[in-house]
């Protein structure tokens, strides 16, 4: 609009209307100085409407730029859930997203579903990987045209995409009915964002289900969107594989049996009864069946159970099995960076996945992350001559503490430790880990970040026609 403005190309100086659509998410997208110089070129008396799904106080600030003694009209409570929307959160292993992402499709045959992801990144690689595996699945996202972004919703409009993996600021207008699941692959950095994914399903009056799989680091989040949704979510369990064949099965039979007869295949009916007339109905209903059921108990059988247990004692079994590491790195909140902005950085970086690198803590010239141990050498390689802004950057390896048990805080003067994190000096002014053996593991590979099992082996699903 600016551009065209400048181009003389629009004329809004005689308007009556001024409608600004999602007021908050302009706001959060850094377009205030973008609205601010629009809006001077529209006259001074006309009608100001702003539209927000929730009202955060960004909005409000708008509206007293921008307005003069502005009216609120609330249509239903504040920043809350629809009633017609049940919310549910799965507990997991954080390299367990994806695969629990696909029992969860899996466990609902006919799902009709828009996948939530923090980033246009992780937003196309998870449409990649479900389209790789075999679901009717396609992306939304910032860097697609807009040609593009029209044909993945016509396809999703006519489902012939069954699941549409999409960023936040994508799916803002996304105006269609009968979507019956929202899954919220990763929570979504403002909280209150919550409110606008989960309004995607349960419209015109019909349910639906607001799914959120999160890592035990992610609890707490809940906590805080059930109060601002002012509803409750129900913990539910990942569907082990046997689960995941009766669903599949069954629905196969109601499909078979509701599906009307063509009768194009009367010609072709003596020759195949002719194979199957000395197999009883019971065989025949059984290999029939078979077909399907085998595909995915073949894939499944050997599944690992994806739940993770939470509570005291899934702390305690997480310290006895804990394979991370733990590093310090020499920038922190005085070179811009927050817990958000530095795991983005190290992840990019270090081309790990969304959920490698954790435990993230910026101090003010510091910071703290975690990756696993398998990482160490990339990690410790990558870093040792990085330079950032003509800066060396700096990343070592630090003592973790103990937590629970024996608390030994090793050879320390006085008898305290400055830090929960701490090093050792090796003489020459540089920290040094105390007790880590980097074992000579060769950094970790992109092919380790799939799911358990081949992928080329998972049964292909049906694409809707």
């Amino acid at each position: 609009m600016k551009d065209m403005i400048s181009r003389r190309l629009v004329d809004i100086s005689k308007i009556d209307y001024a409608v600004l659509d999602e007021a908050d998410e302009m706001l959060n997208m850094g377009f205030f100085e973008d609205i601010k110089s629009i809006l001077s070129h529209t006259p001074q008396e006309k009608s100001t409407w702003l539209f927000s799904a929730t009202m955060p106080k960004e909005v409000s600030i708008i509206a007293k730029k921008f307005m003069v003694a502005p009216n609120e009209i609330t249509v239903g409570s504040k920043n809350t859930g629809s009633k017609n929307v049940s919310h549910e959160f799965y507990l997991v292993g954080s390299r367990d997203r994806y695969a629990a992402l696909k029992r969860l499709a899996d466990a609902h045959p006919n799902i009709f579903s828009v996948i939530f992801c923090r980033t246009k990144r992780d937003t196309q690689k998870v449409a990649e990987k479900l389209i790789e595996d075999g679901y009717s699945a396609g992306a939304l996202h910032g860097d697609l045209s807009q040609n593009q972004r029209d044909i993945v919703m016509k396809s999703f409009r006519n489902k012939q995409i069954q699941m549409l993996v999409a960023t936040d600021v994508a799916a803002r207008g996304i105006d269609v009915d009968d979507i019956t699941h929202v899954i919220n692959y990763q929570l979504p950095d403002e909280i209150e964002t919550y409110t606008h994914r989960s309004g995607r399903t349960g419209r015109a009056g019909k349910t639906g289900v607001s799914m959120v799989i999160i890592t035990k680091s992610e609890q707490r989040k809940i906590k805080t969107i059930e109060k601002i949704i002012q509803k409750g979510f129900v913990k539910k369990d990942i569907p082990d594989g046997m689960e995941i064949c009766e669903v599949q099965l069954k629905a196969l039979a109601h499909k078979i049996h509701d599906t009307e007869i063509n009768h194009e295949i009367d010609p072709y009916l003596e020759e195949i009864n002719l194979l199957f007339e000395e197999s009883s109905k019971e065989e025949l209903i059984k290999k029939f069946f078979s077909v399907e059921f085998t595909r995915f108990f073949n894939y499944y059988k050997k599944a690992k159970n994806l739940n993770s247990p939470s509570g005291k004692d899934s702390f305690l079994e997480k310290n006895q099995d804990d394979q991370s590491a733990r590093f310090f790195i020499n920038i922190g909140k005085k070179d811009g960076y927050d817990w958000m902005s530095m795991k983005d950085f190290l992840r990019d970086a270090l081309q790990l996945g969304q959920d490698d690198v954790f435990k993230v803590d910026v101090k003010d010239s510091f910071s703290f992350f975690n990756t696993e141990t398998v990482n160490m050498p990339k990690v410790l390689e990558f870093f040792s001559d990085f330079k950032q802004n003509g800066r060396y950057i700096n990343v070592e390896i630090t003592e973790k503490k103990e937590r629970r048990g024996n608390r030994r805080f090793g050879n320390q003067k006085g008898g305290r430790s400055r830090r929960k994190d701490s090093f050792r000096s090796d003489g020459n002014g540089r920290r040094k880990e105390r007790s880590r053996d980097n074992g000579g593991r060769s950094p970790r590979r992109s092919s380790d970040f799939k799911p358990q099992g081949n992928s080329s082996s998972r049964p292909r699903r049906n694409r809707r026609k």
